[in-house]
């Protein structure tokens, strides 16, 4: 029987938040030999968790906080070793126990890897704490 195992997938390595305000997120990242499928390119599952992770701090701009109730993803283009990614959110639907927020994945060259839509169960207000201010 063949060995199989899997290969570690690594997400937030290296990210930097360009734009957080109301209802709008804006992160980037480099991807690294950690972020690719078997086939060099980056990994369905890696584009998928930023998506996602995008789409909570989105809802968390608004002064809640959630989960995901369902998503969608639709891959276009492949991304590769040291591409720069820029993952972008938006609130298009603010509703109040529900947020749907669309993710569009790009990398440096301005070319669409993905594009996602969330919907975010809202669990709750988000309560500002002193720590979150401290590690702001």
């Amino acid at each position: 029987m063949q060995d199989i195992h899997f290969k570690e997938l690594r997400i937030f390595e290296n990210y930097h938040m360009e734009t957080v305000e109301e209802g709008h997120v804006v992160m980037t990242t480099k991807v690294t030999p950690s972020s690719l499928n078997y086939y060099g390119n980056t990994h369905g599952g890696y584009l998928f968790a930023l998506s996602d992770q995008v789409s909570g701090l989105v809802v968390r701009t608004t002064g809640f906080e959630s989960v995901t109730l369902q998503s969608n993803i639709n891959y276009l283009k492949a991304g590769h070793l040291d591409d720069t990614l820029s993952i972008e959110g938006k609130v298009v639907h603010n509703g109040r126990t529900t947020k749907v927020i669309d993710v569009v994945i790009r990398n440096e060259k301005k070319n669409v890897l993905t594009k996602a839509s969330f919907t975010m169960f809202i669990t709750g207000k988000r309560e500002m704490l002193e720590k979150d201010e401290d590690n702001s």
